[in-house]
């Protein structure tokens, strides 16, 4: 029985983990008179064929007497769940799997009330997913739903939605969006798509919230107002049917550098003269590597020594700095001359 325990563990610990108030499916949500009987819903294999199940698709060794003791209790814990799933079913785009996986991992909560490491946990674990197996299709459930909610009063509705993951510069990895309505806090499989960088679904072809997506991600460029550009987050959109398109930006923070020249601008002369223009990060305090620029070309690197020469007829160029990973806003050193 040991053997099966790490790979139930990994499916149980791979709810998402956020803040209460960021839930994927708040417990405080309205109800739809659309919404699936929940006893329906938690319909799973019969009492006399569970173990049958366990051991012919799992090879689960999972005790008759468990069984037999604890299946009551199990059905009643599992209620709730099946509640939201229900409820799930009545959302624009909201097929029976997705509302099916999305809550897959709270039937594992079920089994916190045992000991971890006890035998009473061990056997919950598996009958917990047997259970979440033994559910199996809903299509006539989900169906009548979405023909019930597609009868109601239709009015434009609004999104709410975070995101699970952490994101920081150059991104690359697993982001994982989660939308639901603002009003009945009912989740909503969105459409996603992002300014920048690049997207990939892991479970269809078009990215959309409630699945882990791929994005390799990068900060977007906008024009400022000396004629350079400024690096900022890029934005994202969420849009279902029946819903204002949910625009937010994505919660990198973006860097910024504090840059120095040496000799000061009013120093330079007509002939060769050397420059050195620093760059550090404001919060770190650690150099930045970036182009420095004279006009539209590139003279040299901050943090080194470079040549730059002035003829008498020549009037100072503009010295600014750009970032050659757009990780940081355009920096303008030095005004054009007279």
């Amino acid at each position: 029985m040991k053997r099966f325990l790490p790979l139930l563990l990994l499916i149980a610990s791979s709810a998402f983990a956020q803040e209460p108030i960021r839930d994927k499916f708040p417990d405080d949500y309205k109800p739809s008179p659309c919404a699936a009987d929940a006893d329906a819903v938690c319909e799973s294999y019969p009492k006399n064929r569970f173990k049958e199940a366990g051991v012919t698709y799992r090879g689960f060794d999972i005790e008759t007497e468990w069984i037999n003791a604890r299946w009551d209790e199990m059905r009643t814990a599992y209620k709730p769940i099946c509640a939201k799933i229900g409820n799930c079913f009545t959302g624009p785009g909201n097929d029976w799997p997705y509302c099916l996986s999305l809550l897959q991992p709270d039937f594992f909560t079920a089994c916190e009330r045992f000991p971890a490491g006890s035998e009473d946990h061990d056997q919950c674990m598996m009958f917990t997913m047997i259970y979440w197996l033994g559910l199996k299709a809903k299509e006539p459930l989900h169906e009548a739903s979405q023909k019930c909610a597609a009868g109601q009063p239709q009015t434009e509705k609004t999104l709410q939605a975070f995101i699970v993951e952490k994101v920081g510069l150059d991104h690359n990895g697993k982001l994982t969006v989660h939308a639901y309505d603002a009003d009945t806090h009912i989740p909503v499989r969105a459409y996603m798509a992002i300014e920048t960088g690049k997207i990939k679904s892991t479970e269809g072809p078009v990215p959309r919230t409630g699945y882990p997506n791929e994005w390799r991600g990068r900060l977007k460029r906008v024009p400022n107002a000396e004629g350079h550009s400024d690096v900022a987050a890029p934005l994202v959109t969420l849009t279902a049917e029946g819903y204002k398109p949910l625009t937010f930006p994505m919660p990198i923070e973006v860097p910024k550098m504090v840059v120095e020249i040496t000799p000061s601008p009013d120093q330079l002369k007509p002939g060769k003269n050397i420059i050195t223009v620093t760059a550090r990060d404001v919060a770190t305090g650690k150099s930045v590597e970036a182009r420095v620029m004279a006009e539209d070309m590139a003279v040299g690197e901050t943090n080194k020594p470079f040549e730059l020469e002035l003829t008498r007829r020549d009037r100072r160029p503009e010295i600014w700095v750009t970032s050659l990973f757009d990780h940081y806003s355009d920096v303008v050193v030095a005004k054009r001359g007279k």
